[in-house]
């Protein structure tokens, strides 16, 4: 029989399972040669130019250039705007994007909030879009961070404030309102995409525009349901939503009170104006756009079920249902659940696997507590300085892993004994959970514990957005560093032998 390794060790090892199931060089390499392989009758010497935006972009790259060199297509020009300078390829290493070809152009983005980097790389975009050539086959490699990377104001943005600096602030203005929000990311690019310039289907408008015959589109998908139109906030897909949905929503959520005035004034929200036009979906560009999906969340939470079946585990549960809503609630109640399994089963060993997107709304949390006068429940345990003065750190996973930890503990303050049994991992498979250094987190029942003895309020820092520092303290963080993938999040709750002590 094989043993089960340690439990840090054997969580850490099906986090790195998840980031390969979803490695982009070799996913994205087959995609590509199968969609030439599907179109022999296209003419050898079309011009082929590559567009790869997202955290993945640089492995996809690589994947399509080396399918391409395969097939003896020749590159004319491409473009990648990514995260970081460098990224995992389907081999062990790295690949540094300094090796692509000359003829691609690489630039790095911000992310999560869209600054200076950003305007430059979709600046960087329209100067390739104008290099296209009657007849050319533009291949546009999609993946999760693409919105915020590449991101740009409209034309009437730009001209409502002055100039696209100034507009490139609202932006940015409005991604950090939308983060802080707690919204699905669906219901954040539906937003977005109607004020970036290559939102909502425009990338596509603009390629067939200046002669691409052919658009296909190969996507790592970063959001629940896999929805091309919020993947990337689309940028060669139709908006699914007419003018008075788009309004809806912003209402649902708000925004007329969270907005800046000019934001505003061009969402359709002040005044007698409408939101922003979008190519609408009967648009003949869309005729020529192909979509291919190449990896989602599911392949990564079943490769991590495949690790464990070959590590002897055998009572294995894969949860179908993403997960969605608050993250801080999601870690309470799978505690719980694991409580429930170790309960029943008291001997063996047990594996939950689950993946998708939780989200934080991060000021709800703290107006909660302040209107209800609790105050001094947002302190540190070692000062008398409110939490609210300290720097804002921390993710949705990472606030999922110490509220999860945070029942495990109280669990087994009531002597419940398979609270010990129960290790949690919660991470991004991007390799970084929010503006932080770490994926997210392995915790346990002892973490509250061992970062109250560090001087720090897991209570107090789980309310107000600063997951990191308790989990940072107990030694509880997952740092891979960028992995070159991002299939949006994935959970696994071990659940040890309890006839092991």
């Amino acid at each position: 029989m094989t043993s089960t390794p340690p439990p840090r060790a054997l969580l850490s090892a099906l986090y790195h399972a998840a980031v390969q199931g979803a490695a982009p060089f070799p996913r994205t390499r087959d995609a590509v040669r199968d969609w030439f392989a599907a179109r022999p009758a296209l003419p050898a010497d079309s011009p082929v130019f590559v567009i790869a935006l997202g955290k993945a972009a640089p492995a996809m790259m690589a994947g399509a250039l080396d399918a391409l060199a395969g097939l003896r297509r020749a590159v004319q020009g491409g473009l990648v705007v990514g995260a970081h300078h460098a990224s995992p390829d389907a081999h062990a290493g790295s690949t540094d994007v300094a090796e692509l070809p000359p003829q691609i152009r690489v630039m790095v983005g911000d992310h999560p909030v869209p600054g200076p980097a950003s305007l430059e790389a979709a600046d960087a975009l329209e100067s390739l879009v104008h290099e296209l050539e009657p007849g050319s086959i533009a291949l546009v490699l999609l993946s999760g961070g693409t919105t915020s990377l590449c991101a740009a104001p409209i034309a009437a943005l730009s001209q409502a404030v002055g100039d696209a600096e100034r507009a490139q602030a609202h932006l940015a203005n409005l991604a950090q309102t939308l983060l802080e929000s707690g919204l699905a990311i669906h219901e954040m690019n539906a937003i977005r995409r109607r004020v970036l310039r290559w939102g909502a289907g425009r990338l596509a408008v603009a390629l067939v525009g200046r002669g691409a015959a052919h658009v296909p589109v190969f996507a790592f998908s970063d959001v629940i349901g896999d929805d091309p139109a919020v993947i990337g906030s689309g940028p060669c897909t139709a908006d699914p939503l007419d003018d008075a949905t788009f309004l809806a929503l912003l209402d649902a959520h708000d925004m007329r009170a969270r907005v800046e005035r000019a934001m505003g004034i061009v969402l359709g929200l002040e005044g007698a104006g409408h939101p922003p036009v979008v190519p609408p979906a009967s648009h003949p560009a869309f005729a020529r756009v192909g979509y291919t999906l190449v990896a989602r969340n599911r392949d990564a939470v079943q490769a991590m079920a495949q690790h464990a079946r070959a590590t002897g585990i055998t009572a294995l549960h894969v949860q179908e249902a993403p997960l969605e809503g608050d993250a801080a609630l999601l870690g309470d109640s799978m505690a719980r659940l694991a409580l429930q399994i170790a309960q029943q089963a008291p001997s063996g060993t047990s594996l939950l696997l689950c993946g998708g997107e939780p989200v934080v709304n991060l000021r709800e949390t703290i107006d909660r507590a302040l209107a209800r006068g609790e105050e001094d429940d947002l302190r540190p345990a070692d000062h008398g300085t409110p939490v609210a003065d300290e720097p804002l750190r921390g993710g949705r996973m990472q606030v999922l892993a110490l509220s999860a930890a945070l029942a495990l503990e109280e669990a087994a303050a009531h002597g419940d004994p398979a609270a010990w049994r129960i290790t949690v991992l919660a991470a991004g498979t991007d390799g970084r959970d929010g503006p932080t250094d770490a994926a997210g987190a392995i915790v346990d029942a002892a973490v509250p514990g061992l970062a109250r003895r560090a001087g720090r309020s897991p209570e107090a820092d789980l309310a107000t957005g600063r997951s990191w520092l308790p989990l940072d303290a107990a030694d509880a963080l997952l740092r891979p560093g960028p992995t070159g993938t991002n299939v949006m999040d994935v959970v696994a709750l071990l659940i040890r032998d309890g006839r092991r002590g």
